[in-house]
């Protein structure tokens, strides 16, 4: 164990929301007033590097105190509002002056069970709806769309050390899994692997659920790029469930394998109708969540950035979305042709009805 103890640090807890179905900030930035902050990278030159489409608004809430650390704690909240509809909460927990690393792996892995951090969210969340729920657009907490995430941000240890230094005392993969015993070197590998430095004393691993972070900064940036990462993979694992809640409507409602129906085709024609709308919607939902952070460098703010959202599997999401919305837009295509079709067909029918008909009356008058 590494002989050196923190001396400012603290652990943010995230709980994310897919809350609405949008959100106005500049309304919700109107009605929340002084409380309220737009988000701002500081670093140069990184903020060239990175640019927010409608930067996300950000509201601190009422703190509240737990018991952790063998001692009660005030832990800070504070609430971010993404306009794609996503509300975020980090749960902002000082660790105490001198703690060690060994405790730390402890309250970590009393947090990780901890149910009322996640009723805690709820009622944050529910309070935001019922004091600004104009700003929220078809809003509703989501219960199978709640994403978490969790980051332990070191900014000062209680003496100078490289961060090389560090990783050959103390292994953070230990907190990073959540495990106080002794980690197999390929799970330490493969935990540890994508990790960034830029100066000598600082650090960066990504994982899955977490983070592990020294910055003597104490910059926020890395902790708002990785915030806004997780929010943008809600909204797609949101996106691509409510595809598949579509597609399973529009085939209830396609026609048997005989075909459509020449008397029922007016109910065919407003599900083709609806399917436009469908696609129209979620590729312009899709594409702002795509847009909301554009990455203009590739330097070392979007090299994290590009990182977490590989880890996060959001090519997946999106080629999920893309071929789901493929699908639709076949099955728009397949049915408006043969709505086409049958509609040509009753006119060659009704042409031949009335050639018939001209007949007949010709030869009745004769």
């Amino acid at each position: 164990m590494v002989d050196v103890n923190i001396k400012k640090g603290k652990i943010i807890i995230y709980r994310l929301f897919d809350i609405a179905s949008e959100i106005n900030l500049s309304l919700l930035e109107t009605s929340a007033g002084e409380a309220t902050k737009r988000l701002r990278l500081s670093r140069e030159p990184y903020v060239k590097a990175i640019e927010f489409a409608n930067p996300p608004l950000s509201i601190e809430l009422k703190s509240f105190t737990k018991s952790l650390f063998g001692q009660d704690v005030n832990i800070n909240v504070v609430a971010k509002t993404y306009d794609f509809g996503v509300l975020s909460l980090a749960f902002d927990i000082p660790i105490p002056h001198d703690t060690t690393f060994t405790e730390l792996e402890v309250v970590v892995k009393e947090l990780d069970i901890d149910e009322s951090i996640n009723e805690k969210a709820k009622e944050y969340a529910q309070y935001l709806l019922n004091t600004f729920g104009n700003a929220f657009v078809n809003h509703a907490i989501k219960e199978g769309f709640i994403e978490d995430y969790t980051i332990f941000f070191i900014e000062r240890l209680d003496r100078e050390i490289e961060s090389s230094e560090f990783m050959k005392h103390y292994d953070p993969s230990r907190l990073l899994l959540y495990e106080s015993g002794q980690i197999s070197q390929h799970m330490k590998e493969e935990t540890l692997k994508y990790s960034f430095s830029y100066y000598t004393n600082d650090i960066v691993i990504l994982h899955l659920d977490n983070a592990f972070i020294i910055d003597p900064s104490g910059s926020s940036d890395i902790l708002d790029i990785l915030e806004f990462a997780n929010a943008q993979i809600l909204e797609l694992r949101y996106y691509d469930h409510v595809i598949d809640k579509e597609l399973d409507r529009i085939y209830s409602e396609l026609p048997e394998r005989g075909g459509v129906s020449i008397f029922k085709l007016r109910n065919y024609e407003r599900l083709v109708r609806k399917i436009t709308e469908t696609v129209t919607e979620l590729t312009k939902v899709t594409e702002r969540v795509d847009n909301a952070l554009k990455v203009t460098e590739d330097i070392y703010y979007a090299k994290i950035y590009r990182t977490a959202m590989t880890i996060f599997r959001s090519r997946d999401w999106e080629e999920s979305i893309k071929e789901k919305l493929q699908i639709v837009t076949n099955t728009y295509r397949m049915l408006y042709n043969e709505i086409t079709t049958k509609r040509g067909h009753i006119l060659e029918f009704t042409i031949v009805i009335l050639i018939l008909i001209d007949i007949i009356l010709v030869i009745i008058w004769r």
